[in-house]
């Protein structure tokens, strides 16, 4: 059967050709010279309509899948001397598109595992480092893409009933224009250049999707490498949802609809169910085990951001995660930290919650009025101001910081930090110059200029409660910064050296004004 366009405000329809044995004759001549004789891509097919539209729900190798896909973003299109009219795409984010690639990586591994273990092939211990390194989760799979195969109306689209069901021809000038997926077919491709890389070379790259601590591969890791590569091939399929006839206007709604009409869970149940971020795995299966992190409830639903009071005592889960992703490696989310940053962590970051725990307040009613500690920007504040001891800038000597960073959690655990509202410390940055200079002296060598410093929050006499701004990454710097002068005796902490570097440069910038 042939696949015919369609006229303005008319749907496409299938055409069934009566004579089976005619329609063994895919194309004539006129479309030979179309195709250049460069043959066809047979696709199986199963025929749908979505909302009264024709579409065509294909299964293919991702290697097939990259050979027949385009992406209409504005690279794409410009290289192809297209006018932008025909973008219908965002352009491509590279962070993300790595992010992916690692993620296929690991599903590649994981399906080399499983099927090596079906066939009982012994399973090196080098794929299992391999799969926890990379953060092996209990499943994982890529969703279906969305593709559009425009211009049909010139091209034709041609189909032949076999015993095994209904094959489209798609000729190599028709390509499925990508509307949804072209960050995971990056994120394919960046895999196969990878791992050709490697089988080629012998040799990891410097920069890619992992590296040994030396370059060198080993014959047990070739043979997992050239598994994955075959996985890749022969193995790794990929679903397509094929609209057909649409225009770059019709592609960019569709687009849009995918994206922006589907209701997102909220970041703290999204977490609950993430059991292979390596940060997330450390929540569920050793600091939160029951649902609580000694005693204070962890919440798998909603957002502070919604407006949603909490029962109290409780944190939500994705304020949980976010600071033990902060102690861990000092990113503010999980997103590409990996399980290297987290094993062998574990209890270093025990020992850092018992701390806040023993604080008064901690799990008791009514605890956002006795403890900072219910805000999660204090949390966040505390885990970043020992992560710098634990593998960050001020970890340049391992020994000496990992001291200081557990001399920090012990100085919390003792009470030698008073977390309580009333603490004048917390107000600080609400004080002028000269007044904090009277209560802490030298504490202007530990915090942000006035002049460059973000809202931090505000005080309320009446109830006497301090109110932390909503600028989380600055204000939980600027608390750990008061929290370092509180410590400067006890632990010999000095200023934090970013803030150090900051007040050079502002110093330079006056200079040169001056002089000028």
């Amino acid at each position: 059967m042939v696949f015919y366009g369609s006229q303005a405000n008319e749907r496409p329809v299938f055409k069934r050709e009566t004579d089976m044995t005619e329609s063994k004759k895919r194309y004539g001549l006129d479309q030979l010279k179309k195709t250049g004789g460069r043959g066809t891509v047979d696709l199986p097919v199963l025929a749908g309509f979505n909302m009264g539209n024709n579409t065509l729900n294909v299964t293919m190798t991702m290697a097939t899948f990259r050979e027949v896909a385009l992406v209409a973003n504005e690279a794409r299109i410009i290289a192809m001397g297209e006018n932008s009219d025909q973008i219908a795409q965002r352009q491509l984010i590279p962070d993300h598109a790595k992010k992916l690639a690692i993620y296929v990586l690991r599903g590649l591994l994981a399906g080399v595992k499983a099927r090596w273990k079906v066939s009982g092939k012994h399973i090196p211990d080098c794929l299992n480092d391999l799969l926890a390194e990379l953060g092996e989760g209990p499943y994982q799979a890529l969703q279906p893409f969305t593709a559009n195969i425009r211009n049909i109306q010139d091209e034709g689209l041609e189909f032949e009933d076999t015993s095994a069901g209904t094959i489209l021809h798609l000729h190599k000038l028709q390509k499925l224009f990508v509307v949804d997926g072209q960050h995971r077919l990056r994120a394919a491709e960046i895999v196969h250049e990878w791992l050709n890389t490697v089988l080629t070379n012998a040799k990891y790259p410097k920069k890619g999707l992992w590296i040994d601590d030396t370059q060198e591969v080993t014959s047990e890791e070739m043979e997992v490498w050239t598994a994955a590569m075959t996985e890749f091939g022969t193995a790794f399929t990929v679903d397509v949802t094929v609209h057909l006839g649409l225009n770059a206007e019709q592609e960019r709604q569709l687009f849009h609809d995918l994206n922006v009409l589907g209701k997102k869970p909220s970041a703290a149940q999204a977490l609950a169910f993430d059991a292979a971020n390596p940060v997330s795995k450390y929540v569920t299966e050793r600091l939160a085990l029951n649902r609580s992190v000694h005693g204070l409830r962890v919440v798998d639903a909603g957002h502070k951001k919604s407006g949603a009071k909490l029962e109290e005592p409780a944190i939500y889960r994705d304020d949980l995660v976010n600071t033990c992703a902060i102690l861990f490696r000092g990113a503010f989310n999980q997103s590409g930290i990996t399980p290297l940053d987290v094993i062998g962590s574990e209890d270093y970051a025990d020992r850092f919650w018992e701390a806040l725990a023993k604080q008064p307040g901690w799990n008791k009613p009514g605890w956002d009025k006795l403890t900072l500690l219910a805000h999660s920007t204090m949390l966040k504040g505390m885990a970043f101001l020992v992560r710098s001891f634990h593998n960050g800038e001020e970890a340049r000597d391992p020994g000496a910081a990992h001291a200081k960073r557990d001399a920090i959690i012990q100085a919390i655990a003792d009470g030698q930090v008073n977390f309580a509202h009333t603490n004048p410390l917390w107000r600080v940055y609400l004080m002028s110059r000269e007044d904090r200079e009277a209560a802490f002296p030298g504490i202007e060598d530990y915090i942000t200029p006035d002049a460059i410093r973000r809202p931090y929050g505000t005080w309320d006499e009446d109830a006497g409660r301090l109110q932390l701004g909503p600028n989380t990454r600055d204000i939980s710097r600027y608390l750990a910064d008061l929290v370092r002068y509180q410590l400067r005796v006890q632990v010999g902490l000095e200023p934090r050296p970013g803030l150090v570097s900051l007040k050079k440069k502002l110093a330079e910038a006056e200079a040169e004004k001056l002089a000028a």
